[in-house]
């Protein structure tokens, strides 16, 4: 039997998605998951096979589908296409917005993390008991988990300004840090290491990592990581590395945060106006929270 995993763009998705890999590898299938980055983790998952992402993907040779609704292009074509063999798992389900749901498909619990939902709607598709948040990940051998207690990561990037944490109060947190005796690292992608030298100036560590494999080898030794919501943060979670996520809505967080370890997440305070015409947690959420306040949450 042979199964597809269809995930949404980013590393974090994929990751999570590789919980419903995980559970159809152990049912006996051999997986394909798709996703354009997990191969560069293809090592920490053994007996899986991972392939990237195309606007028009043949899925005829597979005997079951499970598609990460991301509202894209493909997401609606593998939906037109693959109805009969295909489970569509909706992290939020509009029924005049989206495809007639089936007895396949799956809406997530906004209420809880998505490597909960995603661990519960495998296991009722497959009527097995849920083996929670495991995606089978490996780490190679010769790494001590959390070797460097007092090196803490920074990952100051995401996708969008909006869950962006100013830099300029990254590099405060990273100065309080060293104060305190810390060895603080920042991690950001090869594409996105010019402007971070340029604000950094040497005065903290920032190595390259060249694909997902380096950072995660990387990662693992470490202490604690803080950062945007991001890929990162679900891989160090993945790791079993602690995570401190700096993020603008906590409902949008019960969902989304890193689950595999669940960690913190720090949001403006409740009483920071939300309403209509005032959105001010909503659209402002990185003057609330002040780099003190980071630290404080990790001393």
């Amino acid at each position: 039997m042979k199964a597809a995993v269809i995930c949404s763009k980013g590393i974090g998705d994929g990751l999570m998605m590789m919980v419903a890999s995980h559970h159809l590898q152990l049912e006996g299938y051999a997986v394909t998951t798709f996703q354009d980055h997990l191969h560069e983790l293809a090592s920490f998952f053994p007996g899986h096979h991972f392939a990237k992402r195309t606007d028009s993907l043949d899925l005829h040779a597979f005997d079951r589908i499970i598609l990460q609704n991301d509202n894209s292009p493909l997401s609606y074509s593998i939906i037109d296409h693959y109805r009969s063999k295909l489970s569509v798992f909706y992290a939020n389900y509009e029924k005049d917005k989206h495809r007639p749901l089936t007895s396949l498909d799956r809406v997530f619990d906004r209420t809880k993390p998505l490597t909960h939902n995603i661990a519960l709607s495998i296991s009722s598709l497959l009527e097995r008991a849920p083996l929670l948040t495991s995606n089978g990940i490996v780490v190679p051998a010769g790494l001590v988990h959390r070797k460097y207690a007092k090196r803490i990561l920074i990952h100051p990037t995401s996708t969008t300004p909006k869950r962006t944490y100013p830099a300029k109060k990254f590099l405060k947190v990273a100065q309080i840090l060293k104060a305190k005796g810390y060895e603080v690292v920042f991690c950001v992608s090869p594409q996105e290491r010019q402007p971070w030298e340029t604000l950094l100036q040497g005065a903290f560590l920032l190595p390259l990592f060249p694909t997902l494999k380096e950072l995660a080898l990387y990662v693992y030794e470490s202490h604690l990581l803080i950062g945007n919501e991001s890929g990162t943060g679900h891989l160090a979670s993945n790791l079993g590395i602690p995570t401190l996520i700096v993020a603008r809505c906590p409902k949008q967080m019960a969902l989304w945060r890193p689950s595999f370890l669940l960690g913190k997440v720090l949001t403006p305070p409740s009483y920071i106006p939300n309403f209509k015409g005032l959105r001010l947690r909503e659209n402002k959420w990185q003057h609330f929270l002040s780099p003190h306040r980071i630290v404080q949450e990790i001393s």
